[in-house]
C-alpha cells in the first residue's frame, strides 16, 4: 500500500488509513481501547510499529464510520474528487487496487517496490513475563456489551473482555467470562507482591451467580503481564439486563516509577458487542474454536448452521461476507448470494444447507 502511495500521490491521489474497532484483540497483545484518546494512542501506536507515511483518521468510539461504510472487516475504498464511490472492498487488496488507479489516473512504470521504501518499522511494546499463569480453556462463547465507569482520571490500565457461553440465551443457565487483560501502550504489570487482583459482582433480583466474588490465585514470579481470568456460573439472567462488577489491583508500571492500588468499575449488559471483534489463540486459532476445518463446512455434520454463521462470523455483524468464508465455498458465492447484497445471512445459509443435504440423499 505505502508503494501506490509513493507512485500515485504525486498524480492528486490522497491516501488515509482510518483506524477502527480492533478485528482481534489481544493479538501482539494490543487490547480493545475505551475512549477516543486511546484509540489515537493506538493510531500513533501503528504509525511507530509500521513507520507508515499514509496519515491516519481514526473513527469515534460509537463506530459510527466503520457502520455508516458497512461494517467490513478490513475495507477499502476509492473515492472521487466529487465524493462517489468508485470501488469498494470488504477487504483491502493492494494488488487490486494498483490496477483500479492505473485505469483511473494512469499506469506509473517502473513502479516503486517495497525494498525502495526503506520504512523504520518497530517491534512490539516489551512486556515483562508471560506464561506465567496458566490460562483458562473455554468453548464458543459470544462477547457482551460492557461500559467502563470513566468518571475516574486514573486510566484503564487493564481492560475488561467479557463472554458468555450461547446456551445462556436459550436455558437462562451457563458460564461467564471475565478477562482482565493489561493494556500494553500504559507500560504496566501486575506486582505479585502486592495483595492480588479481585472481582465482584452485584447481580440483579432472579439472577445468581457462582462465585460473586474472587481473588486472582498466587503467582510466585514477581512480576508479569498475563491475564487475569474468571469463570462464573450465571442461571436467571436475561437478554438486556445488566451486571455491575468492580475490579480491584495494583498498577505497577514498568519503569518503577508509581504502583497504586486502582478500583475500577463496569456495568455489564447481556447483549452480543458487535465491535469487540474476535479473539486468535495463536496456539489453536479462534478461542473456543479447535477444530476450524469442521467450522468451515456450512452444508455438513450436526452443527446448526446458526452455529456456522457464529463461528465464521469474523466482525459479528451477522451475516458473512466474501472474505469470512472457506475457499471452497467463496468460489460460489455470487451464486448464493442470491439477493446479490455481498453478503450471506443465515437464510441464504440454510438455503444452501438445504441444497446441500438434497444432493446427499441416495437415489429412489
Amino acid at each position: 500500500m505505502e508503494t501506490i502511495e509513493r507512485d500515485y500521490s504525486p498524480k492528486g491521489v490522497q491516501f488515509l488509513y482510518v483506524y477502527k474497532a480492533l478485528a482481534h484483540p489481544q493479538l501482539d497483545n494490543y487490547v480493545a481501547p475505551f475512549t477516543l484518546q486511546e484509540r489515537l494512542l493506538h493510531v500513533k501506536e501503528a504509525e511507530r510499529r509500521l513507520g507508515s507515511r499514509i496519515p491516519w483518521l481514526s473513527d469515534g468510539i460509537e463506530n459510527d464510520f466503520m457502520v455508516k461504510l458497512g461494517r467490513a472487516p478490513n475495507p477499502e475504498f476509492v473515492i472521487s474528487p466529487e465524493g462517489k464511490v468508485l470501488v469498494r472492498r470488504t477487504w483491502s487488496d493492494p494488488g487490486a487496487l494498483r490496477n483500479d488507479l492505473a485505469k483511473l489516473v494512469g499506469v506509473v512504470d517502473p513502479p516503486t517496490r517495497v525494498s525502495d521504501l526503506g520504512m523504520k518499522t518497530q517491534p512490539p511494546p516489551p512486556t515483562v513475563a508471560k506464561g506465567v499463569v496458566p490460562r483458562i480453556q473455554r468453548g464458543q462463547m459470544m462477547p457482551i456489551s460492557i461500559t467502563p465507569d470513566l468518571s475516574s482520571e486514573i486510566p484503564y490500565y487493564v481492560k475488561l473482555r467479557a463472554e458468555v457461553e450461547p446456551q445462556l440465551a436459550q436455558s437462562g443457565k451457563g458460564k461467564l467470562y471475565l478477562g482482565f487483560f493489561l493494556d500494553p501502550l500504559y507500560r504496566v504489570h501486575w506486582n505479585n507482591e502486592a495483595p492480588a487482583a479481585s472481582f465482584e459482582l452485584k447481580l440483579p433480583d432472579g439472577v445468581k451467580a457462582d462465585p460473586t466474588s474472587a481473588v486472582s490465585p498466587k503467582v510466585e514470579a514477581k512480576a508479569d503481564a498475563d491475564p487475569r481470568e474468571f469463570l462464573v456460573d450465571i442461571e436467571g439472567l436475561e437478554r438486556g439486563a445488566s451486571l455491575e462488577l468492580s475490579f480491584k489491583y495494583f498498577a505497577c508500571d514498568d519503569a518503577n516509577t508509581f504502583c497504586i492500588p486502582v478500583t475500577q468499575n463496569y456495568n455489564l449488559i447481556f447483549e452480543r458487542d458487535r465491535f469487540a471483534g474476535s479473539v486468535i489463540n495463536q496456539r489453536r486459532g479462534r478461542a473456543g474454536r479447535p477444530d476450524r476445518r469442521r467450522a468451515g463446512r456450512l452444508g455438513s455434520g450436526p452443527i446448526s448452521v446458526g452455529e456456522r454463521l457464529r463461528r465464521l462470523d469474523k466482525n459479528g455483524d451477522g451475516r458473512l461476507s466474501k472474505e469470512e468464508l472457506p475457499t471452497q465455498i467463496q468460489r460460489r458465492f455470487e451464486t448464493l448470494d442470491s439477493n446479490a447484497n455481498g453478503y450471506l445471512d443465515e437464510k441464504e445459509l440454510e438455503a444452501m444447507a438445504s441444497r446441500a443435504g438434497r444432493s446427499r440423499r441416495p437415489p429412489g
